[in-house]
């Protein structure tokens, strides 16, 4: 994660344009409210809830429930604050298309305030790399996780939120304003690529 560091942010931040009329943008807070609306996650959360979070992916999902139990219970642990362990998230991902990506997309909307959302725009920002090899591994996503908490302790972190959250009409949290800010640098450096 080598481009990762608060002045990185903070100077992307500055250049920050957001379209309201993204659909991208517009589904965002009603997926949030799908969960927060929610006191306990139950299978039929899971399947609507990772149906929705694969809208934003350009790929099929297929839900493997051998282990929905598991499953549940994880969702339910992240959703009251708690940070899953690798172990925890591979069984997550297993039933969510075996995607850590799109297992990410699922933790964020069940608690957006501990969970980022991890794709192939926000890997390449941090890595630098045009490739997305070892993108779907817990460990990368823990990883990230933590590097995002780290941000997050600098003391000037909340400049750099409020010049993402002038952007929105909602309050959004501290991961989805670093997350943010690194895919939409992503998409408009590399939008003719």
């Amino acid at each position: 994660m080598k481009n990762l560091s608060f002045e990185n942010l903070l100077r992307d931040a500055e250049n920050l344009m957001l379209n309201e009329n993204d659909s991208y943008l517009q589904s965002y807070n009603e997926f949030i409210n799908y969960f927060d609306n929610i006191d306990i996650i139950e299978k039929h959360n899971l399947i609507i809830g990772s149906h929705f979070v694969y809208g934003w992916m350009p790929t099929i999902i297929h839900l493997d429930i051998k282990e929905i139990e598991k499953v549940l219970d994880y969702l339910n642990k992240a959703k009251s604050g708690s940070l899953l362990t690798e172990n925890q998230l591979d069984i997550i991902k297993k039933c969510i298309n075996n995607s850590i990506v799109g297992t990410s997309k699922l933790l964020h909307f069940i608690n957006p305030e501990v969970y980022a959302i991890w794709d192939s725009r926000i890997f390449r920002y941090l890595t630098g790399k045009k490739s997305s090899y070892g993108i779907d591994k817990s460990k990368a996503y823990v990883n990230y996780l933590n590097a995002l908490t780290e941000i997050q302790k600098h003391n000037d972190y909340q400049i750099l939120h409020n010049k993402v959250q002038k952007n929105f009409k909602y309050e959004i949290s501290s991961m989805r304003a670093i997350e943010l800010l690194m895919f939409e640098t992503d998409r408009q450096r590399n939008s003719n690529k």
